[in-house]
């Protein structure tokens, strides 16, 4: 996090809570994670931190004592309703179907009476195919066990065509990989003799047709987040359309249901009005991260990024209270679309 943005929060925190709340009262807070653990995770640490049991528990009870929690059915009513979102209220949500969803997350979630949205990719489900991404991790944590082994670096800096040689440079190399890109993950992997699928195998880390089926059971939300997690600004409007419907039709099927929501993966930003205009007649809620900011006409919701462990959580609420009261303001608080 970058000095700017530490500086706010630590600003932030002197802010009291009360005053806080009356800035963020008039919409539904909406933090969302990927993932929750203790362990070290070396599909997903290189790409991101996340917090652990503790952090994520002491969270949640800061949520509890502040604010009201809501299902994604109770947002739709109240937007059916009357076009507002339910007040001094949280929603919380994760993105790509980990396994630390059903193992880890779900019990404290139950345990403290918190709903929950969980957003599942179905190509990973049942942990068919590894994520590009977690990929990408895989392979930055391999150059980090081998950091001293020139040769080992030196396969690095020929598949990606690095001229400045440098461990970072490779991982800079490798984090602008995407879909279109990708088969050069599985080229390297081979040259340096690792086997994703045995990874795959061994550590299974996404969830499965049947703990989706449970989590449903114990009354929490199944999500689409698209089939592959592509980059949609890569994509045709097509191509979009295919993915966002597809995911959600398999979660309707699964769970026998027909309120599939869905949240975009890496990010809404340059979804065209088009797109809403072909999908939001069947899906009733969209998930975006532009930060609390508001679109209810294209009935999409705007999250916030929750999962920073270096950031503390009663200061990025009071923070991000403090920006949703001065954009409303200024009325730079919501999003537009072009078609």
């Amino acid at each position: 996090m970058n000095l700017t943005k530490t500086a706010y929060y630590k600003a932030s925190s002197l802010l009291p809570m009360a005053i806080s709340k009356a800035m963020g009262s008039f919409t539904t807070l909406l933090p969302y994670h990927h993932t929750v653990s203790d362990e070290f995770l070396p599909h997903i640490k290189h790409l991101f931190n996340y917090k652990n049991v503790a952090q994520f528990s002491v969270d949640l009870d800061f949520l509890l004592k502040h604010y009201k929690p809501v299902t994604p059915a109770d947002i739709i009513k109240s937007i059916e309703q009357n076009n507002a979102l339910p007040k001094k209220s949280f929603l919380i949500s994760f993105d790509d179907g980990f396994r630390e969803v059903y193992e880890i997350i779900a019990p404290i979630l139950e345990q403290k009476g918190v709903p929950a949205l969980f957003f599942i990719n179905p190509e990973f489900i049942d942990n068919k195919e590894l994520f590009y991404r977690c990929k990408i991790s895989l392979l930055i944590n391999e150059l980090v066990k081998h950091n001293q082994e020139s040769a080992f670096a030196n396969i690095f800096y020929d598949a990606l065509q690095i001229k400045n040689k440098s461990l970072n440079e490779i991982k800079i190399s490798l984090k602008k990989l995407d879909q279109s890109t990708a088969e050069i993950l599985n080229k390297l992997a081979v040259k340096i003799n690792f086997s994703f699928d045995e990874y795959l195998k061994a550590k299974q880390p996404f969830l499965t047709k049947q703990q989706l089926i449970s989590l449903h059971k114990k009354g929490f939300f199944i999500g689409g987040h698209s089939m592959s997690h592509p980059y949609y600004n890569k994509l045709s409007l097509q191509e979009q359309v295919a993915q966002t419907t597809a995911s959600c039709s398999f979660v309707n099927e699964l769970l026998s249901v027909n309120n599939c929501c869905f949240s975009f993966p890496h990010t809404d930003v340059g979804i065209s009005q088009q797109f809403f205009e072909q999908t939001r007649a069947t899906i009733p809620l969209f998930f975006g991260i532009q930060n609390q900011k508001e679109e209810l006409e294209n009935k999409i919701l705007h999250r916030f990024n929750a999962e920073r462990p270096e950031v503390n959580f009663a200061d990025q609420v009071k923070g991000l209270s403090t920006m949703m009261w001065l954009q409303k303001l200024t009325g730079r608080n919501t999003v537009s679309r072009k078609n």
